[in-house]
């Protein structure tokens, strides 16, 4: 399993389009530590969360199946 840093700078958008991984329409929700976006997306309504994207500091970008996947890790905090 791959160290994560779940203390990276992130920052959590939703789109706003038909579900497209372009990056357009989107809005800015947050900034917040990865490990928070992460546990804060899983705890959406599926509707709700099928929507979220996180852009981690560095240049990574998570959708839905990404976060959800990280938010099942033992290393969560």
């Amino acid at each position: 399993m791959d160290a994560m840093d779940w203390n990276a700078d992130a920052t959590l958008h939703e789109r706003d389009d038909g579900g497209s991984e372009m990056h357009y329409n989107f809005r800015t929700l947050r900034k917040a530590p990865l490990g928070q976006l992460v546990r804060d997306v899983a705890a959406m309504p599926a509707g709700d969360r099928a929507r979220m994207v996180i852009d981690v500091a560095g240049g990574r970008t998570l959708n839905v199946g990404d976060i959800m996947a990280l938010s099942t890790r033992d290393d969560l905090p």
